[in-house]
């Protein structure tokens, strides 16, 4: 009966705010990992239905989530706040990571081909403003 009362708390409507359709994707699946931990630690007995509520409730405050980067700081933050949750913040973490560094690896050695050697310095160096590739 707690269950219902705590699912009504993610209601998967946050489509509109968000304009990349995977980070749609991966909210949804976020949500539902979430829910499945509250459900499994109430099971278990390791939170009461209070603090299943304000983990529930502080998740939505954390929505809607712009990007990559944006998820893994707040996964990261509701960890720090709620134990029972770190192991979602470790579960995309490196997958995201990885993704990145795929794609500034790529793009270094896109500049590297096209004679770019600062370009491709900067990509490594993480500046922000790092050129994308240009074709000579």
């Amino acid at each position: 009966m707690g269950f219902l009362l705590l699912a009504s708390f993610f209601p998967f409507v946050y489509s509109n705010y968000m304009t990349d359709q995977s980070m749609q994707v991966l909210t949804t699946d976020i949500e539902k990992e979430l829910l499945n931990i509250i459900i499994e630690n109430l099971d278990q007995a390791k939170i009461t239905i209070e603090e299943a509520q304000s983990v529930a409730k502080e998740f939505l405050t954390l929505l809607p989530l712009q990007d990559q980067k944006d998820l893994l700081e707040k996964l990261y933050k509701l960890g720090q706040d709620h134990n029972e949750t770190k192991i979602m913040y470790l579960k995309y973490a490196k997958p995201i990571e990885e993704d990145d560094r795929q794609k500034k690896l790529a793009l270094m050695s896109e500049h590297i081909k096209n004679g770019q050697i600062e370009h491709a310095i900067a990509v490594a160096k993480g500046e922000v403003n790092a050129p994308q590739v240009s074709k000579q």
